[in-house]
C-alpha cells in the first residue's frame, strides 16, 4: 500500500502531515508510522488503566493524542481528546474509562494493520 491509500482506510490528513511537519517527505513521514506501529502505545495506555495508575494513564494518552496529531490520525486524536478529556475530569469511573478504550481499540488496530501494509 502506497501512503496517499491510506485515507481510503483509515482518516487521515496525509498532505497536511506531510507538508506541515515532515517536510514533504513521504519516506519520513512512513517512518514515523512504523514507529508508532512498533510502540504499541495504546497497550501502555491501557496497562496504566488495568493498575487505576490515573496520573500515568492521563499523561500517556496526552502524549499519544499529541503523536497521532502530529501524524495526521484525525480520528485516532479526537478519540483520545475524548479520553484525555474524560481522564482530566475527576469524575470518572474505571468502567467509564475502560468503555472509552474500547471505542478507541478498534481504529487503533484498523490504523495499526494499515500501516503494516504500508510499501517500504
Amino acid at each position: 500500500m502506497q501512503l496517499r491509500d491510506l485515507s481510503q482506510y483509515i482518516e487521515i490528513d496525509v498532505d497536511e502531515a506531510l507538508e506541515e511537519r515532515f517536510m514533504d517527505s513521504e519516506e519520513l513521514y512512513a517512518r514515523f508510522l512504523k514507529k508508532l506501529e512498533a510502540a504499541n502505545d495504546l497497550a501502555v495506555v491501557e496497562g496504566f488503566v488495568a493498575q487505576q495508575n490515573w496520573p500515568e494513564a492521563l499523561r500517556k494518552a496526552h502524549n499519544l493524542k499529541g503523536v497521532c496529531g502530529s501524524l495526521g490520525l484525525t480520528k485516532l486524536q479526537a478519540q483520545l481528546a475524548a479520553l484525555v478529556k474524560l481522564l482530566r475530569s475527576g469524575g470518572f469511573t474505571a468502567e467509564q474509562v475502560a468503555g472509552q478504550l474500547n471505542y478507541i481499540r478498534p481504529e487503533w488496530e484498523r490504523t495499526l494493520d494499515c500501516i503494516r501494509r504500508l510499501d517500504a
